[in-house]
């Protein structure tokens, strides 16, 4: 159940990095900014919510905020290290 709560907000949390106009891991997203950005939170909460339903309270919401935190933090790494080379100032 972990890795399931971890999973789901892991997918909150590309949503809404997908929503963001600074990416370029798939540009066609950009034309549905607003679905994801609303996909994002029902995703959060699912995982927040499940994962306090087999963990407890606290313990559940840190589950959740971790996945969610730790996507937010590889996702831009990810799409630096796709553009290798790619110029993204000026």
């Amino acid at each position: 159940m972990n890795w399931i709560c971890i999973g789901v907000a892991a997918l909150a949390a590309l949503c809404l990095y997908l929503a963001s106009p600074h990416q370029s891991l798939w540009p066609a997203a950009l034309r549905r900014q607003a679905f994801l950005r609303w996909l994002a939170v029902p995703l959060a909460v699912g995982a927040v919510a499940s994962a306090v339903d087999a963990y407890g309270g606290w313990c559940g919401v840190c589950i959740a905020l971790s996945g969610f935190m730790t996507t937010l933090v590889a996702l831009p790494y990810l799409d630096a290290w796709r553009n290798r080379g790619a110029r993204h100032v000026g």
